[in-house]
């Protein structure tokens, strides 16, 4: 299982070496040209450096910055009450609520003929387990918006 991985590769072959040796020559090319470059007009590259430091100051200063706000239409007075610990104990009491409800519609579900009293009780248990479904996607739903 921890076997050693053994490779071919010289040991003095690296990345390194071996990207210098296919692109050396272009790489050696553009550093004589950058040096010369920046032998050759030092004031340039001064006042393109201070000029590029003092445009990033005035954009920093003058440009405005963009503050978001947060909907107060889709804040509600819940969203305090959902947040914690009362948000867990009612999500967890809701899927607790969910599985019971769950368990009565497979019991009914495994009957052969249902009476009136049985389609009434399956009734009731699917138009709550509906609301209870529309109450934990709403709290979902308040809990992940930033």
């Amino acid at each position: 299982m921890f076997k050693k991985i053994t490779s071919n590769r010289p040991p003095d072959t690296t990345l390194w070496t071996a990207f210098h040796k296919e692109f050396g020559r272009y790489i050696d090319g553009s550093i004589a040209r950058t040096k010369r470059f920046l032998e050759a007009q030092p004031r340039t590259v001064f006042f393109a450096m201070v000029l590029s430091i003092l445009i990033s100051v005035g954009c920093f200063l003058f440009l405005p910055k963009e503050i978001p706000r947060k909907d107060t239409v889709h804040l509600s007075v819940q969203q305090p009450l959902m947040d914690g610990m009362g948000g867990i104990v009612t999500t967890v009491s809701a899927l607790k609520e969910l599985l019971e409800i769950r368990t009565v519609l497979d019991s009914l579900m495994e009957k052969e003929n249902l009476d009136s009293s049985d389609s009434l009780l399956m009734e009731r248990a699917i138009d709550r387990m509906h609301i209870l479904e529309k109450r934990l996607a709403e709290a979902n739903k308040h809990h992940n918006s930033p």
